[in-house]
Order: C-alpha cells, then structure tokens, then sequence
C-alpha cells in the first residue's frame, strides 16, 4: 500500500512538474509575440497541445460588464463560434459566472452542471475549466477549457492553470 501511495504520488509530481515546463513554454512564446491577434490564437492553440485539450477559448469582457465576446478558438466548433461572434450574457454559463465573480470555476460533468451552456458547436464536451483573466482587480476576460473525458479537471489543475491565465492577462 505504501509503495502504490509512494509511485502515486511520484506520477502526480511528474504530471505538476509537466505542466509547469508548458506553461514556462507558453509564457515564452506570447512573450515574444506584441500582436494581439496573433497572440490570442497562439495561446489557444499552445494550450491546447501543450495539456491535450479539446476546445480552448479566450474571452473578453465588453466595455459594459454585459457580455463576453470570443477572440480566440483552437477547435473546429470554436472557429465556427469566432466566425458568427459568439457572445455569452455575463452571468450566464460557466465563462459568464467566471467574468462575474472573477472566480475559477469548475464543471466535471457538464450534463450536471447548472450553469454549463450546452453549446451544439462543442458537443464533444464532457468537463469544462474557466479561469479569469484578471488584472488590477479587474476581470478582462476568461480563458476556457474544455475536456472530452468525464471529470478531467482538480482543483490542482485550476491553480496550474491559474499561473498561466495570469501570464495571458499581463500579456493582454
């Protein structure tokens, strides 16, 4: 029992360690990158190979505090989402709950989460991850990630992420 506690936690320290190495990585390159719309696709798409997520989406907040607007997508239904202008009420939703309560938020099974938006260009969601992008105590925007698997998210996973929606807001 001991030796399965001791590699279990091995394989954990591996994994944090991993994900750091990506987000180092991924902070490199949108150091290195002053346009923003070359940055935003950028980061979507590096996070999304860097943690193997299906749908990665950032979103701001309108000058109004009313909506959030798409900006970046990696997915095929993201794109399609950027194309049409999708927006989400502020409040409505896991990204729109984020912009308003500048709080991480997680749904590990989407189908049972009240506030999840049951989006038909996404329908291989199964858990979804929103983080604020915040500056000065001010919420810009939300960074959104999306699983097909079931339960793909921990708490440990929104602090990791944390670390790096911080890096997208200084960037921004």
């Amino acid at each position: 029992e001991r030796t399965a506690d001791v590699e279990l936690a091995r394989l954990l320290s591996e994994r944090r360690a991993q994900e750091l190495q990506a987000i180092s990585e991924i902070s490199r390159a949108i150091s290195t990158e002053q346009r923003i719309e070359i940055l935003l696709p950028l980061i979507a798409r590096l996070v999304s190979e860097r943690f193997d997520f299906y749908h990665v989406g950032i979103f701001f907040v309108d000058d109004t505090r009313r909506y959030t607007y798409l900006q970046a997508a990696n997915s095929e239904g993201g794109q399609k989402m950027l194309a049409r202008g999708h927006r989400l009420e502020v409040g409505t939703g896991l990204v729109g709950t984020v912009a308003q309560t500048a709080k991480a938020r997680i749904a590990l099974d989407v189908g049972s989460d009240a506030a999840f938006f049951d989006n038909p260009d996404l329908p291989g969601t199964r858990s979804e991850m929103a983080l604020p992008l915040n500056i000065r105590s001010r919420t810009i925007g939300v960074l959104d990630v999306q699983s097909t698997k079931p339960g793909a998210f921990t708490e440990s996973d929104a602090s990791t992420l944390g670390i790096l929606a911080d890096q997208v807001a200084i960037a921004i």
